[in-house]
């Protein structure tokens, strides 16, 4: 029978623990929730040692002290996984050891904590304070991500710091009084996630159609959107493209915009609003 389980009842140090004492090759698959999200990582292990992990975007060693902060989750251990080269040096031990220590200070930190879903925006500061502000080099990179857009989420996986230590960061940036919560309407943080998507794909040009189709849907970038509203758009827009780029291209971009759509509504939402 291969090692599976709840990770509420069977925790990530006994799972490494286990998989150290029979020397195992392979890789173990975990599916939990994160601030409401669904996701999905991988620990990999050579002759019982860990490897390497992967959640996400997340750097390997990032990702693998993620995936100890889920609170719930399934696993099972996979024997034959296609195994990344060794990208995580530290032993089993050391990794627990530091396992456990975020999970502790998570704990403590998870009352002040902003929501993946919260969003930022810089406060301004009167000249005389910035020379006073000296931050290290991994505050400066969540600074710079802060603006008024990106949830924490998008934070914590574009800085390639996890969710951990960008909380810890945004917690002291807004102590510090240099950000604050930005109110963002549901319109507006749609049209700048699927405008980047469609601009990333497409180039700018892209992004002027896209906002027509959100016109003619009726989506207003200071107000709400309806799942309803969003896919019709998405659709108005597919059939723009398609003349630029083909249908099969179209038709691709089209339903990774509707995926990212689907993750902001939330799975629920989305799911019991549109038609497959």
């Amino acid at each position: 029978m291969p090692l599976q389980g709840d990770l509420s009842e069977f925790s990530l140090p006994d799972i490494i623990q286990l998989v150290d004492l029979s020397k195992q090759t392979g890789a173990v698959h975990i599916v939990g929730e994160m601030g409401g999200r669904k996701v999905e990582g991988w620990i990999y292990f050579r002759n019982g040692q860990v490897i390497s992990a992967r959640l996400g975007r997340l750097p390997p060693l990032e990702a693998l002290y993620t995936l100890f902060t889920l609170p719930a989750g399934s696993f099972i251990f996979e024997e034959g996984a296609d195994l990344p080269p060794r990208e995580i040096t530290a032993s089993n031990e050391a990794i627990i050891i530091e396992g456990i220590r975020r999970v502790d200070e998570w704990a403590s930190l998870r009352e002040k904590a902003p929501s993946p879903d919260t969003v930022f925006g810089l406060v301004p500061i009167p000249g005389e304070r910035q020379a006073e502000i000296a931050l290290e080099p991994e505050e400066w990179r969540v600074l710079t991500l802060v603006d008024g857009r990106n949830t924490v989420a998008d934070i914590a996986e574009r800085s390639g710091l996890g969710e951990f230590r960008t909380c810890q960061i945004l917690v002291h940036l807004r102590e510090a009084g240099l950000i604050q919560e930005h109110e963002v309407h549901l319109g507006e943080r749609l049209f700048e996630e699927l405008g980047r998507i469609a601009v990333e794909n497409l180039g700018h040009s892209a992004r002027v159609l896209l906002e027509d189709a959100f016109r003619r849907q009726g989506i207003d970038p200071k107000g709400d959107a309806t799942p309803e509203q969003v896919q019709a758009a998405c659709n108005v827009f597919e059939r723009s493209i398609a003349l630029l780029v083909g249908p099969s291209r179209a038709r691709r971009l089209v339903e990774g915009m509707l995926l990212e759509a689907r993750r902001i509504f939330g799975e629920t939402v989305w799911d019991g609003a549109v038609k497959r």
